[in-house]
């Protein structure tokens, strides 16, 4: 069904209609100029004008024939539907990456050791240059690679020389015990006791007072608990690196920038020594950790500038 611009036209024809004719013809009880009306609509309403010309009432009903109607008209064309509300996992992004991108070029303005794709690792591809951004914050947001690192999951512990410190540890425990049971006078003791447990075995000189299979037996016993001792020795080294690391990052440190500067501003040093800028306001940063990089960067670059005064006044 094609749908066309009401014209004054067909406005007045509509109009003419009386209130029986414009139900019976599906029409609307109110149109208003460039409302959409059908093709179908006015074929109807010319016919029934055409069906009343015997109607001495009815002067003007050449004006209301079909040609007459579609003068003028175009196809309407419906308006485009609105654009649709952001959703509050896009604003919550969006807040992000403006937070990201404030971040890092503070941290431009701050450091010069700061340069482009630093924190990509060389074993990982280079990603494409349309995703790829030039700044770390950023760069850490698109890289799915660092989602765990909330979790401290950024890099995976068992490390192949781990494995093989283990391993080797347990072997050269294995044989070095099993070694110093076949060359060396076992103790009188030791030998009443595996003895009375294995149920063989004499006493003797020069190792010989157990079999070979005690021997193996103990060798592989020892073997294993050194290397099960290795591994809970591990395991509660990195019990205790999470846990410092959680507790570092529910530390929030309130950081003050001692000193700045400012191009063409006329900021000065309000109470206490803090930066004001040209609001009155002091110029404060937030982080995390007791004494973060960004802050110990800043007072270095300050310290170094007070310096580098001092010198040149008392030249």
């Amino acid at each position: 069904m094609v749908l066309l611009i009401t014209t004054p036209p067909i406005l007045a024809a509509v109009e003419a209609l009386p209130t029986s004719s414009r139900t019976d013809l599906a029409l609307p009880d109110v149109l208003n100029l460039n409302d959409p009306i059908s093709h179908a609509q006015l074929i109807q309403i010319a016919r029934y004008f055409r069906a009343q010309t015997s109607n001495p009432d009815i002067a003007a009903s050449r004006e209301r024939s079909l040609d007459a109607l579609l003068r003028g008209t175009k196809v309407y064309i419906p308006p485009p539907p609105k654009k649709p509300e952001p959703s509050p996992e896009y604003l919550a992004l969006k807040a992000r990456l403006l937070a990201a991108a404030e971040t890092d070029a503070y941290n431009c303005m701050t450091s010069s050791s700061l340069t482009p794709f630093s924190t990509s690792s060389s074993k990982t591809p280079a990603p494409n240059s349309i995703f790829t951004s030039s700044t770390p914050t950023l760069s850490a947001l698109h890289d799915k690679t660092n989602n765990l690192s909330d979790k401290g999951g950024e890099e995976d512990q068992l490390t192949p020389s781990l494995v093989l410190n283990i391993f080797l540890s347990v072997l050269i425990t294995g044989f070095s015990v099993y070694w110093a049971l076949s060359s060396f006078r076992t103790p009188e003791m030791l030998v009443d006791v595996v003895a009375g447990v294995w149920g063989g075995g004499g006493r003797g000189g020069g190792g010989k007072g157990v079999s070979e299979a005690v021997k193996v037996l103990v060798s592989l016993g020892v073997a294993l608990g050194v290397g099960v001792t290795e591994v809970m020795i591990y395991a509660i080294y990195l019990r205790k690196i999470e846990v410092a690391k959680g507790r570092e990052r529910r530390l929030k440190e309130r950081k003050v920038v001692v000193g700045s500067e400012r191009v063409g501003g006329t900021g000065g040093v309000g109470e206490g020594g803090e930066r004001v800028g040209d609001d009155g306001e002091k110029e404060e940063i937030w982080g995390r950790g007791v004494n973060g990089g960004l802050r110990r960067r800043v007072r270095e670059r300050w310290e170094e500038k007070e310096r580098d005064l001092k010198t040149e006044i008392h030249d």
